[in-house]
């Protein structure tokens, strides 16, 4: 089950394999992703595909936002973002992901509740 593999992840303080785990249960959408965290302009992402790295503009003379996307491993991520990664936060993104996807598929509504439950467990 997906709660016990991710709990023995958190336990070991394997934050890789933890996030590999997570990006492996998001459904197949280009249109989702999960943030790890800001620092400056740049935000730190996980999607399907893996870790990416996005940086954030305004532009001077437009009221427009421009941003740009670059594909990143996880040796790339700030140490000091990595160290203090919550891994509720995580999955709490995770789990909302899931259940908006719950509706067209029930192995993902199945897959939000394991999440819900490792929630609940880890907030105890």
């Amino acid at each position: 089950m997906i709660k016990e593999e991710l709990l023995s992840y958190i336990k070991g303080g394997r934050k890789e394999d933890f996030l590999k785990k997570v990006l492996s249960i998001l459904p197949p959408s280009d249109d989702v992703s999960i943030s790890l965290g800001k620092m400056g302009l740049y935000e730190y992402v996980i999607d399907r595909n893996g870790f990416s790295l996005i940086q954030t503009a305004e532009d001077e003379y437009l009221p427009y936002l421009s941003s740009n996307e670059k594909r990143i491993e996880f040796r790339q991520i700030p140490k000091t973002l990595i160290d203090k990664m919550d891994y509720v936060n995580v999955l709490e993104q995770l789990k909302s992901i899931l259940e908006q996807f719950g509706g067209r598929d029930k192995k993902y509504s199945s897959l939000a509740k394991e999440v819900g439950e490792l929630i609940e467990a880890l907030r105890h």
